[in-house]
């Protein structure tokens, strides 16, 4: 492996726009809620006796300060949250330890998307790995659904990065 792990990265994951793909902050919100930021109406609020902003606050999700800004937000327009994530090199790690627990409810371009910052913080930082065991289920438990995203060489790259890493996991 090269020593630069986000030039090689860069290299075998090009950035690309997350476009209409959900994000991992949209998905933790779904699994609470079931239902997205942009689906939440007024008759599912007067069902359960809530305001929008109640709906994020009353649950006392353990969200930092800046992501519940921008779900309260986009709860109070009922949009998509502005999280400032473009490509995955502006994926933080905070980022993915507090959602990538969520990384299962992703649409296969989405999980494309994060995939190579997971594996970006996995090798170049000493901090909590955790959220990389979501995303390794993921590729496990959906590979037939997902293969079709990812070209020959990130097939490689995922699969080589498997065997060092995580041995016993057979996912392809």
């Amino acid at each position: 492996m090269k020593v630069n792990t986000k030039e090689l990265l860069e290299e075998i994951f090009p950035p690309f726009q997350l476009a209409d793909n959900r994000s991992l902050l949209e998905c933790d919100f779904y699994d609470t809620h079931h239902r997205y930021f942009d689906e939440i109406d007024d008759d599912y609020l007067s069902a359960i006796e809530i305001s929008a902003e109640g709906l994020l606050l009353e649950y006392n999700l353990d969200w930092p300060e800046f992501y519940l800004k921008a779900s309260l937000e986009a709860i109070r327009s009922r949009s998509r949250p502005h999280e400032g994530i473009k490509t995955w090199k502006d994926v933080s790690y905070e980022y993915l330890y507090y959602f990538g627990q969520d990384c299962s409810f992703l649409s296969s371009e989405g999980f494309k998307f994060f995939l190579p910052a997971t594996f970006y913080y996995f090798l170049s930082t000493d901090e909590n790995k955790a959220y990389m065991d979501w995303f390794i289920f993921r590729l496990n438990s959906q590979w037939e659904k997902d293969c079709y995203v990812f070209n020959d060489d990130q097939k490689n790259f995922i699969s080589e990065f498997i065997k060092k890493h995580y041995s016993g996991w057979a996912y392809i």
